[in-house]
């Protein structure tokens, strides 16, 4: 029985798969995921679980280089981009328009589904190296 980190196990097999570039959204329940996209919907009920509780969980299993984000959050959602920001500080991001994001979203290898009600709590990750530079770098951890 794994002891620690992420049990979902179709979540952690998807995970294990994304390599340097790749990119990967955390999402709220009313994205709008495009279709024959690769998703693992961990939502349960309304609110569960919320974006910082799948955001805890990911960035514990993985190192990430940049990330974007709507450029709505910090007004429509101050405490997750407050998270946000304080959490990725070595990585460069970008604050675009929802249609952007949309955009941009198209080419991920990974959706992760939550039971976030609360607007504008979507974010697009892009995976690091897994060099020792990176490691150093990048890595952030929410325990």
């Amino acid at each position: 029985m794994k002891k620690s980190g992420i049990l979902n196990a179709q979540l952690l097999c998807e995970l294990t798969r994304l390599r340097h570039t790749d990119k990967l959204v955390i999402c709220d329940a009313g994205f709008p995921i495009p279709a024959g996209a690769n998703v693992v919907d961990v939502s349960l009920v309304a609110g569960l679980p919320d974006f910082p509780q799948v955001l805890r969980a990911v960035v514990n299993e993985l190192i990430f280089e940049d990330y974007m984000v709507f450029d709505v959050m910090k007004e429509k959602n101050p405490a997750c981009y407050q998270l946000v920001t304080e959490l990725f500080q070595a990585q460069s991001h970008t604050e675009v328009p929802m249609a952007q994001f949309l955009a941009a979203a198209r080419d991920a290898k990974l959706f992760i589904r939550t039971g976030e009600l609360r607007p504008a709590s979507n974010l697009l990750l892009t995976s690091a190296s897994g060099t020792q530079r990176a490691a150093e770098l990048y890595n952030v951890t929410m325990d």
